[in-house]
C-alpha cells in the first residue's frame, strides 16, 4: 500500500508537496549562503583576534618579567589584592543561530596602589590588554564554531530534501499521473466499445 494518497486528489497533495519541499529547499540554500558568509567572517575575526592575543601575551610577558625583575618575584602575587575581574558575555544572533559576538573584559578596581613600585603598573596594563584580547578571541573562536556546526547541519537539511524527499515525491507523482493516464485510456477505449455496439 503507498504511503501517498492516490488518485486525483493525490495527484493534488503530491504537487503541494512538492512545491513546499521546492521552496524549502531554496530558503535552506539562502539560509546557509548567509551562514557562510557569516561564518567566515568569524574566522577572519578569529585569525586576526589570535594574532592580536599572541602579541599582547608576548608583550604581558616581557613587562611581567621586567617587574619581577626590578621589584621582586614575590611582588606580583601581591600586586592583586585578591580581587576578580568581571567577564561578560554578549550574544548575537544569525539566522536564528545566537553566537558570542563579545565578551566584555572589566579588570578589578584599582582602589589603592599595589606594591611594587613604577614596574608593575605597566605590567598589569599588559595584562589587561592581553586579557581583553583574549575575550575577544574566545567570543570568535566560539562564534565561528557555532556558525559552522550550523551551516554543516542546514547543509544536511538542504541535502535530505533535494536528494530525498523531492525525488520520492516526484517518483510517487510519476507514478500516480502515469494510473490516471491508464485509467483514461481505459475509460476512453471503453467509451469507444460502448459507442460502437449502440450503433
Amino acid at each position: 500500500m503507498s504511503a501517498y494518497p492516490q488518485g486525483r486528489a493525490g495527484r493534488l497533495w503530491l504537487r503541494r508537496r512538492i512545491g513546499l519541499a521546492e521552496d524549502a529547499a531554496e530558503l535552506l540554500q539562502r539560509k546557509l549562503a548567509i551562514l557562510r558568509d557569516e561564518r567566515d567572517r568569524m574566522r577572519l575575526l578569529a585569525s586576526r583576534t589570535e594574532e592580536q592575543w599572541r602579541r599582547c601575551c608576548a608583550e604581558a610577558d616581557e613587562a611581567l618579567l621586567r617587574a619581577a625583575l626590578l621589584g621582586g618575584r614575590r611582588v606580583l602575587p601581591l600586586s592583586c589584592g585578591g580581587r576578580l575581574a568581571d567577564v561578560t558575555v554578549e550574544y548575537a544572533d544569525s539566522m536564528g543561530v545566537s553566537h558570542p559576538e563579545r565578551v566584555v573584559f572589566e579588570p578589578p578596581a584599582d582602589d589603592a596602589p599595589a606594591p611594587g613600585g613604577i614596574a608593575l603598573a605597566p605590567a598589569r596594563r599588559a595584562c589587561e590588554a592581553a586579557l581583553r584580547a583574549a575575550c575577544a578571541h574566545a567570543a570568535a573562536t566560539a562564534a565561528a564554531a557555532i556558525l559552522d556546526a550550523e551551516v554543516r547541519a542546514t547543509g544536511q537539511r538542504a541535502r535530505a530534501i533535494e536528494r530525498r524527499r523531492l525525488p520520492q515525491l516526484r517518483a510517487a507523482l510519476a507514478g500516480i499521473e502515469f494510473a490516471l493516464e491508464e485509467r483514461e485510456r481505459e475509460d476512453g477505449a471503453r467509451l469507444r466499445r460502448s459507442t460502437r455496439e449502440r450503433s
